[in-house]
């Protein structure tokens, strides 16, 4: 699922929300029929995974960083995790491959490289619901393009919410929603909502074509 909207909007307030940074003082979220603050917090917040647009890394080796001090995580785990992030290959071609350092905040690697080796400590966790936060925001086409590669390989086996501000990134979502003035303004599928010239997706879609 793609959420997208203006600044402002409410897109990271939901995160939040999901995230049980904070409870929300009216309504619930509802997972499986269930109110999510029914479930322990542990038990939730292993089960989410979280990318956000600015990676966070350690100045240490590809593996440490995506094991990044998960003493569950084993090697089995790291390398399907770095399949499914579409990151295996430039690893491989590394000639210290997982032991390569990636230097202080990840500044050897490009912002690419580092989304997707971020996104291969999430998946080795194994999640059942991934949060994408701006993941794509800051990267070029071609390491845009290697992530969405990546969420694609991903349809049917985990639940994705992916929050963004270039269309873009949201075109390979089931379903968007799109947020104004903390409100849902519009629903459906990407598809769909080009089809109809009214729609808030439509217009700035096709003013993002202009642009380009």
């Amino acid at each position: 699922m793609g959420l997208i909207g203006p600044s402002g909007a409410g897109k990271t307030t939901i995160v939040d929300l999901l995230l049980r940074l904070y409870q929300s003082q009216k309504g619930i979220i509802e997972l499986d029929g269930g109110d999510i603050s029914d479930i322990k917090m542990k038990e939730w917040r292993t089960n989410i995974g979280y990318v956000p647009q600015d990676a966070f890394m350690i100045n240490d080796t590809i593996e440490n960083n995506i094991r990044f001090y998960g003493d569950s995580v084993t090697n089995e785990d790291i390398m399907e995790a770095v399949k499914m992030a579409n990151i295996y290959e430039f690893i491989e071609s590394q000639p210290e491959k997982f032991q390569a350092m990636v230097g202080e905040r990840g500044t050897l690697l490009s912002g690419g490289q580092r989304q997707r080796i971020v996104l291969a400590r999430v998946l080795a966790r194994k999640p059942k619901i991934l949060i994408l936060d701006e993941a794509t925001s800051s990267l070029d086409n071609e390491s845009e393009f290697l992530i969405q590669k990546a969420i694609e390989g991903l349809r049917g086996k985990i639940s994705i919410l992916m929050i963004a501000h270039r269309l873009s990134t949201v075109m390979i979502a089931d379903n968007l929603i799109i947020l104004e003035n903390g409100k849902i303004i519009e629903s459906g599928s990407p598809k769909n909502l080009l089809q109809d010239e009214n729609s808030y997706f439509y217009k700035n879609y096709n003013l993002m074509e202009i642009k380009s």
